[in-house]
């Protein structure tokens, strides 16, 4: 954080000190939207000075360094390493249920081939819930995993109803006709508990989705994937709460201009401290990452 001072002439070491604790303080007591509010920065330099005083640290598919992606395993252990955020990604079983898995098929991250060796390519689609349960989802990974299963959707919300940690839930490969975003608005109805204080994010890459659910569950806030033209998003924003883009091509100006419209940002996916680094300096609301430690040990103490 780039500290602004006034002083004129000259004063003592001590009277410096005391003025940048001050300056230090109220900078920090501001909330980014206050900060997102104030006009465009007129240069670069400008604008990468302005970092949030709070950035969210996001487990990327619950933190994939350290834990087989997409598990609770994975969520538990970012928790534990003060990730505020586990991110996992939804996808519909043949009998319409909903689990956390990123893949369309279940070939990488389980080992269904050895349990259904005749149902190539193993797409989620193709198997219902009770054949899912079946699968080992840890031992790909590592042994000390073995026996992780494919969680669903309400047992992700069931397990973090207990903290403060938040979820950002991704729905992948939206088929139209398939139901897939009423589904998930069935689920989030039952679950009132995540509708408070933005615990739960829903994001797409699929926009149109994003806006349908927005309908049918207005309290729960979604997020677009993707780097829309800066043109676009004040037609965004009129549903959309944040903006979640890929760090590749991002800038400092990008980040105010979606500022400006209201919406945060997310990015994706940073796990050396350079790029995180430079992330931070341009502002963004929340990184993903693999490895939620070492975010949050760039980031410092809170």
């Amino acid at each position: 954080m780039y500290r602004r001072l006034s002083l004129v002439g000259l004063v003592l070491g001590a009277a410096v000190a005391a003025a940048t604790f001050v300056t230090q303080a109220t900078i920090a007591s501001l909330t980014f939207r206050t900060q997102a509010a104030t006009p465009s920065p007129t240069s670069t330099t400008q604008a990468v000075s302005a970092a949030p005083p709070q950035v969210d640290t996001i487990a990327h598919r619950g933190g994939a360094a350290y834990a087989p992606e997409n598990t609770l395993a994975a969520c538990a252990l970012a928790r534990a390493q003060g990730a505020d955020v586990c991110e996992f990604d939804i996808q519909q079983t043949k009998d319409n249920q909903l689990v956390l898995i990123h893949d369309p098929t279940l070939a990488r991250t389980t080992n269904v081939e050895e349990v259904f060796p005749g149902r190539s390519p193993w797409n989620v689609a193709d198997f219902t819930l009770a054949e899912i349960r079946r699968l080992d989802a840890g031992s790909w990974f590592s042994s000390r995993f073995r026996g992780e299963r494919v969680p669903t959707l309400a047992e992700g919300l069931r397990q973090l109803e207990d903290g403060t940690t938040r979820l950002l839930l991704e729905v992948k490969h939206s088929v139209p006709g398939q139901g897939i975003d009423r589904r998930v608005a069935a689920e989030l109805q039952d679950t009132r508990f995540w509708w408070q204080d933005g615990r739960l994010t829903m994001m797409a890459f699929d926009w149109p989705s994003m806006r349908a659910l927005h309908l049918m569950v207005p309290d729960v806030p979604v997020a677009l994937l993707g780097k829309p033209a800066v043109g676009q998003l004040p037609e965004l924003a009129r549903y959309a709460g944040r903006i979640t883009t890929p760090h590749a091509g991002l800038t400092a100006q990008y980040v105010q201009e979606v500022h400006d419209q209201g919406m945060s940002v997310y990015t994706w996916t940073a796990n050396k401290p350079a790029l995180i680094r430079r992330l931070l300096s341009y502002g963004v609301d929340g990184i993903m990452t693999n490895k939620p430690d070492r975010l949050q040990a760039v980031k410092g103490p809170d």
